[in-house]
């Protein structure tokens, strides 16, 4: 069944992709620009699944903390690795599509600041895991600082949304082909995030023995 799930995730990711390079394609703007408004298929996308994996954290963290149990800080430190992953194609795809429309690569604003602030929440999350050895010790900071980088989620939106910034506030599409293409994106690249997590969290368990740690 996981490779049924995984061969399917890859017909989506690449009936997605033909679509959004053909018929969900976006037409050039008035200065020819093209392949840097269809990268939103992939910007887009990886912002979602960014904030899925930050949500997944927060749970993992909560539900470690009330009952203990080794399997949910492997999950959140499983999570924080595609969460660091997709942060990471964000920004970078965030600075691409920036340039030629504002002449930029990135500038402090609101929204880039904060979009910046879950990569390095990210980072610290899995250098904070390589400093402590104790596995009990190491989950139970790992939880609260998984919890406490949530917070940064909500802010993302709300710069967004609610105060003045260059970042474009909404997705708009021209057709309905355009609007397939991007709901195909997001499915799946949250389908590969979904993969990417569960074969983590099997390799830190299969680690774990390894090492001796109690995985109860």
């Amino acid at each position: 069944m996981r490779r049924v799930l995984f061969a399917l995730t890859l017909v989506i990711i690449l009936v997605s992709t033909w679509m959004a390079f053909t018929l969900g394609k976006v037409a050039p703007d008035a200065e020819g620009l093209t392949v840097e408004k269809n990268i939103i298929y992939v910007h887009v996308p990886s912002a979602i699944c960014t904030t899925l994996c930050f949500l997944a954290i927060l749970l993992a963290g909560v539900c470690y903390l009330a009952t203990g149990k080794l399997k949910w800080d492997y999950l959140g430190a499983a999570c924080a690795e595609v969460a660091l992953v997709f942060a990471t194609v964000l920004n970078v795809t965030g600075s691409i599509f920036a340039r030629p429309y504002w002449n930029t690569w990135w500038t402090p604003s609101p929204r880039l600041i904060s979009s910046a602030i879950l990569w390095f929440l990210g980072a610290a999350y899995l250098i904070l895991r390589t400093s402590i050895t104790n596995p009990r010790y190491r989950a139970r900071i790992c939880a609260v600082f998984g919890i406490i980088a949530f917070l940064d989620v909500p802010i993302v939106f709300i710069t967004g949304r609610m105060m003045e910034d260059m970042h474009i506030p909404n997705v708009r599409f021209e057709s309905s082909w355009q609007s397939a293409s991007f709901g195909l994106s997001i499915l799946g690249i949250a389908l590969l995030g979904a993969h990417l997590i569960r074969l983590k969290t099997h390799i830190l368990h299969c680690r774990a023995k390894l090492e001796g740690e109690l995985t109860p």
